[in-house]
């Protein structure tokens, strides 16, 4: 059997530079070990998102920000064998991982390309439909991305994305970083993050204003609330919440102060978490988004 040709590194150059450093040096192996989380939750939005796009036969599908590519495999399904799916991501072991599984798939109409989508170069008027689940929201500029995946679209092609509410709508990332501020002080000025960060686009007004000034219309706001599991167990959901989404950000950034203060972190989320645990043992928390969908002007 042949080898994969190795996935190239994607520089971290560009107006995106520091979102895709602090993906690769910091976030990839926490979603690679929660993945069964974090995939499995941005489903639950993505279903209910993606339904009310005209999806048909025989489409061409630009998935941005593809990550493990489960979502790009259930586009590939909807479009069927005569239409095709190119998901894009710019990190590297999300494209491996994603290319690995659709090989294992047998799915021939899907591609993945390791690529910032402000720099990917797509040839113009290439797709039907472009969608992204949880990652315009932390691109340096979200109106230079929707520029780029504009050009793309065919006039008239549908654009659908999925972006966070504000984090007081949320309390699957709320309650964690609430507690973990209890006992340490707000990341400051050097902290590495994935600017602007995942609730950048949570104001809708501001949602259409950017869509406007790439270039859509027919925008509309749909809101969508669900639970989300943050772990199979209390002590996953305790390990989860520190981790990952804000409440990890905060213990991160905090350096020697959050080695002293975690094991504190921990014992008061497990009290607070131990009111959402179901009866087969997993931690259920609330989680708001909005579906934002547009199109590309006819002409």
């Amino acid at each position: 059997m042949a080898r994969a040709t190795p996935t190239p590194t994607l520089p971290a150059t560009g107006p995106n530079a520091e979102y895709i450093a602090c993906w690769h040096d910091v976030l990839t192996p926490k979603w690679v070990r929660f993945r069964h989380l974090l995939s499995s939750n941005g489903q639950v939005h993505s279903d209910l998102g993606y339904s009310k796009l005209d999806i048909r036969r025989g489409y061409r599908v630009l998935d941005v920000a593809c990550g493990f590519g489960e979502t790009t495999l259930e586009l590939a399904d909807r479009v069927g064998p005569s239409g095709r799916v190119l998901g894009l991501d710019c990190t590297q072991r999300f494209v491996e991982i994603a290319e690995r599984e659709r090989r294992a798939a047998g799915m021939s109409n899907v591609a993945y390309r390791l690529a910032d989508i402000d720099t990917a170069e797509l040839a113009p008027c290439s797709f039907e439909v472009a969608v992204s689940r949880f990652g315009l929201m932390y691109c340096a500029s979200p109106v230079r991305a929707l520029r780029a995946i504009r050009r793309a679209l065919e006039p008239g092609g549908q654009l659908g994305l999925i972006v966070w509410r504000s984090l007081e709508h949320n309390e699957c990332w709320q309650i964690a970083e609430e507690i973990a501020l209890r006992y340490l002080p707000p990341p400051g000025e050097p902290a590495q993050m994935c600017s602007p960060g995942p609730f950048s686009m949570a104001d809708p007004e501001t949602d259409r204003r950017i869509l406007e000034a790439a270039g859509y219309v027919d925008i509309e706001l749909t809101q969508f609330d669900a639970p989300l599991c943050v772990g199979r167990t209390l002590a996953e959901a305790v390990e989860y919440q520190t981790s990952v989404g804000p409440g990890g950000y905060v213990i991160r950034e905090a350096g020697e102060p959050a080695e002293h203060a975690v094991a504190a972190i921990r014992d008061a989320l497990r009290q607070v978490l131990r009111g959402h645990v179901r009866e087969d043992g997993s931690v259920w928390l609330g989680s708001s988004t909005w579906f934002v969908s547009g199109r590309t002007p006819r002409g």
